[in-house]
C-alpha cells in the first residue's frame, strides 16, 4: 500500500475537519448571544477599501452614553444590509461586544466551512491520483 496517498488523505481530513468544526463552534457561539438593538449615532467614519471604521455612540446599560469603534464591511447585491442604519446590536451580557448588523459575524464560519470542504475534496482527489499512479507503476511487477 502506498503511504503517500494515505498521508495526504489523513492530513487533509484532519485539517479540513478541524476547519469545519471551528466554523460550527464559531457559529454556535454567535447564535447563543442575546443581542439587543439600541439606537446609535454615528460619530466618525473612516473609509477603507473593504469597508468603514465607524465610531458610534449608544446608550449603555446604565443609560450613560457609550462610544465604541466597529468595522463594517461593504456588501453588495440583493438582500445586502446597509453599513449603518442608526442602530447597533449589543450583547446583553457583554456591552463591549457591539456590531452594526444583526448577522455581522457570519464571515468566518462561512469561510471556514467552504475552505475546509474544498481542502477535503482536494485531498481526496490527490490521494486517489497518488494511488492510481502507484497502481500504474506496479502493473509490470
Amino acid at each position: 500500500m502506498p503511504t503517500a496517498g494515505w498521508i495526504v488523505l489523513v492530513a487533509t481530513l484532519l485539517v479540513g475537519g478541524a476547519m469545519i468544526a471551528g466554523a460550527v463552534a464559531l457559529s454556535r457561539n454567535e447564535s447563543r448571544k442575546r443581542r439587543i438593538q439600541l439606537p446609535a449615532r454615528l460619530v466618525t467614519q473612516q473609509r477603507l477599501p473593504a469597508g468603514n471604521w465607524m465610531t458610534v455612540e449608544f446608550p449603555g446599560p446604565d443609560g450613560a452614553p457609550r462610544t465604541t469603534t466597529v468595522f463594517s464591511a461593504f456588501r453588495r447585491g440583493l438582500g445586502a444590509t446597509p453599513m449603518f442604519s442608526g442602530s447597533v446590536w449589543v450583547d446583553a451580557d457583554d456591552p463591549s461586544d457591539v456590531i452594526v448588523r444583526p448577522r455581522a459575524r457570519s464571515f468566518w464560519p462561512v469561510f471556514l466551512t467552504i475552505f475546509g470542504s474544498v481542502l477535503i475534496a482536494v485531498g481526496i482527489i490527490v490521494a486517489v491520483v497518488l494511488w492510481g499512479m502507484d497502481a500504474i507503476n506496479n502493473l509490470g511487477t
